[in-house]
């Protein structure tokens, strides 16, 4: 298999398209960006950036797909999920964009099913915090 991308230029390729899928780019999707790459702006940040700017969204779904192992293809997914919910809701676009890299990794639904319900269980703050009474 021809690799197009680094590993980690795959992954942050995929994460900047989830995040710019839903017109807003938050405060915690750029956090989870920059544990990803380190929070530096590297080699493969820049590549990615750069294809990002020039690739319309499917074919940076095929790029991202084609440059990784099925192991990192799972890894990938379940920091997409992560950036997803990051605001705390998961917008339509970004659901369809989900189900898509799923799709193009060829994921099952077991394996989606279990990847969202572990992201949506890390990010529930909601038993930290007291409620107004």
């Amino acid at each position: 298999m021809e690799q197009l991308l680094t590993p980690r230029a795959a992954l942050l390729l995929a994460a900047i398209t989830v995040s710019a899928v839903d017109g807003d780019l938050d405060s915690n999707e750029v956090a989870i960006i920059n544990r990803l790459d380190g929070f530096s702006a590297t080699a493969d940040w820049e590549f990615a950036i750069g294809v990002w700017d020039d690739t319309p969204m499917d074919d940076c779904m095929i790029l991202v797909a084609k440059s990784l192992d099925q192991r990192q293809k799972r890894i990938c997914f379940a920091n997409l999920v992560d950036i997803a919910l990051a605001d705390g809701s998961l917008h339509k676009s970004e659901n369809t964009l989900l189900s898509a890299y799923a799709a193009a990794f060829s994921l099952d639904d077991n394996e989606v099913e279990r990847i969202v319900d572990v992201i949506t269980l890390k990010n529930d703050k909601a038993g930290f915090f007291e409620t107004e009474i």
